[in-house]
């Protein structure tokens, strides 16, 4: 990049400028902080958005807004023993909300699996919302808490 005859001030606004637009780029490499909570439902006689039997756990994302997921990881360990869970992962395809996880047959049981399912591990673009869902086989897991985490990046 060639400067011709500009000034020394001309040339430094032209460099802040520049070095400015880096860093707002880059910025966004850094991603966010962990979003974490924990959420009491009904897990296994409540009825989820989906219409399936189940509570929703969480929404990640917002309308309109692309991120990548790094990770999602639920927390199961203070639901019943020998529990069988059930985590189901919905997106809009095409305007349309879609299950688009587990396979078929996928569940978790509660003291023979990790406490923690790593849900996500890796780098999923998404856009739009992305809604959790949960579901327990046993009564006792009714009003109990269920714990999460995740991470986000700006795309």
């Amino acid at each position: 990049m060639g400067f011709g005859g500009a000034s020394a001030a001309t040339i430094r606004t032209i460099v802040q400028e520049e070095v400015a637009d880096i860093e707002a780029q880059t910025d966004k490499l850094a991603g966010e902080e962990p979003s974490s909570s924990s959420v009491t439902a009904n897990w296994q006689s409540a009825t989820a958005p989906s219409t399936e039997t189940g509570a929703e756990l969480v929404r990640i994302g917002t309308a309109g807004d692309r991120k990548k997921l790094h990770s999602l990881m639920v927390g199961i360990g203070a639901l019943t023993n020998g529990a069988v869970i059930t985590i189901r992962l919905y997106r809009l395809i095409n305007g349309v909300e879609t299950k688009v996880y587990p396979p078929s047959g996928t569940t978790w049981t509660v003291n023979t699996d990790p406490d923690g399912i790593w849900v996500i591990d890796g780098t999923l673009e998404i856009t739009g919302v992305l809604r959790v869902e949960v579901q327990s086989d046993t009564p006792a897991d009714n009003t109990l808490a269920i714990t999460y985490e995740y991470d986000l990046e700006d795309m």
